[in-house]
């Protein structure tokens, strides 16, 4: 009997050790959460939002560069595009890893790939200011970044070397520059005719399809709710409005979902906390467009329940 006591406390211990240890674990892995989501907010609060472009520019068989400048030419987004197959003049394809690059209005630079690290949610962040480097990866490649002293951005794969002119507005691909010609159409140009709503729900609606890519800033290898709205802002506005819900949430007056008009945005937020998680774009009729689930689609208001809505200004 002895013996059965002491082999039944040795079992609780042992069961009450794993119960802490999980609860340790979780405390642990919600306080690496929020450190990262609170990393990522800094990042995307401290970002140069003067964008008013861009494009896709396939520089060679496998791979293609996706920019955002601003009026004036200034480079401000370089993501590197990763295909498994070859890619023509025309969307064939969606790209399989992708590596991107952004500007802070400090002037440093921060790198991040599509390497999710929270099941489908939040990435590693990779910042770098003049004279330094760091090594991001697209699958298994190893892409080295560079940001010179001169304000130059150097990408090196695969022995190829993309230089990026980032004030200059210049992509060169191994010393030559890459030219216009090889820019890309993602299925269809975004419209320009009709009023600016018609004109933002008829450019979102050439998005259908797009597959759902946490920190995705490219259609040509996926999007997040973010971001896809962002870019349609960016097509038919030429104005970038950041690619985190917690930026694009102060662009307007709150509104009443009941109030919301076609090409207003639409928010999503657990009660109690200040930032919101999901946005989409109110495309009239009751319904709305948004890049959630396993891809862009539309859907009915009713049916989503966002919490509030705000008027573009």
């Amino acid at each position: 009997m002895l013996g059965l006591k002491k082999r039944w406390w040795q079992v609780a211990f042992i069961l009450v050790g794993c119960v802490v240890g999980w609860q340790v674990a979780q405390i642990s892995a919600q306080a690496s959460y929020q450190t990262m989501f609170a990393r990522e907010g800094y990042f995307s609060t401290h970002e140069r939002l003067d964008a008013a472009k861009s494009y896709d520019r396939r520089i060679s068989r496998y791979k293609s560069v996706y920019i955002t400048q601003t009026a004036k030419g200034q480079i401000r987004n370089v993501s590197l595009m990763c295909y498994t197959k070859p890619q023509g003049k025309r969307f064939n394809h969606y790209a399989s890893h992708w590596v991107n690059v952004r500007t802070l209005r400090s002037g440093k630079l921060y790198a991040y790939n599509d390497q999710t690290v929270y099941g489908h949610y939040l990435v590693s962040y990779h910042p770098f200011g003049r004279g330094q480097g760091t090594t991001v990866y697209a699958g298994k490649q190893p892409i080295k970044l560079h940001f010179s002293k001169q304000g130059n951005l150097l990408v090196k794969y695969q022995k190829q070397v993309l230089t990026v002119h980032l004030e200059a507005g210049q992509v060169n691909l191994n010393g030559k520059p890459t030219m216009a010609n090889t820019n890309r159409t993602f299925k269809r140009a975004a419209p320009t005719k009709g009023s600016r709503t018609s004109r933002l729900v008829a450019d979102a609606k050439r998005y259908l399809g797009v597959p759902y890519r946490y920190a995705g800033r490219d259609a040509f290898g996926g999007l997040d709710c973010a971001s896809f709205v962002d870019q349609v802002y960016l097509d038919v506005e030429h104005r970038d409005i950041g690619g985190m819900t917690g930026v694009q949430q102060k662009l307007g007056k709150h509104v009443p979902v009941s109030q919301a008009r076609k090409g207003n945005l639409l928010f999503w937020q657990v009660a109690g906390q200040r930032y919101t998680y999901h946005v989409a774009l109110a495309i009239g009729h009751g319904k709305l467009i948004e890049e959630a689930g396993k891809s862009v689609h539309v859907s009915r208001i009713a049916s989503r329940h966002p919490q509030f809505a705000i008027h573009m200004q």
